[in-house]
């Protein structure tokens, strides 16, 4: 299942997920504006949530 969440949403929930069954993804990550990339919080927490340009969509994927 795949719901569009907002940049904030996005960090909260990177941030306060540990058991891992809901993934963050971003589009844009790494210059990829047709795929969505997985997002870690050891290796993302100083990403610039709220770059829209650079980060235009964001998205909660549920197992």
């Amino acid at each position: 299942m795949e719901i569009t969440i907002s940049p904030f949403f996005a960090k909260l929930i990177l941030r306060l997920n540990p058991f891992r069954r809901a993934f963050v993804m971003c589009k844009g990550y790494s210059d990829d504006y047709e795929n969505f990339t997985e997002l870690v919080w050891e290796d993302d927490k100083d990403l610039d949530f709220y770059d829209r340009e650079t980060y235009p969509k964001f998205q909660l994927w549920l197992l």
